[in-house]
């Protein structure tokens, strides 16, 4: 029987082989702080009333916008 090890990002999902790698890949993703700002459209034209876009603020100091 063979014992296997692997390590998994805990904020990707990705699979190591390779603990370094993967603490690597943890310390390397930027987290997001907080919601900066949203842009709605009125309830017309988007009757569920949720954001078309969110600015959130990242660690480093970067907002960053996402659009669905």
């Amino acid at each position: 029987m063979k014992e296997v090890k692997h390590y998994i990002c805990e904020i990707c999902g990705t699979e190591y082989n390779n603990k370094d790698r993967c603490v690597n890949c943890e310390k390397g993703h930027c987290k997001p702080v907080k919601i900066k700002g949203a842009k709605y459209l009125s309830l017309d034209r988007n009757a569920k009333g949720y954001p078309t876009s969110i600015h959130v603020e990242m660690e480093d100091g970067q907002v960053i916008a996402y659009k669905r």
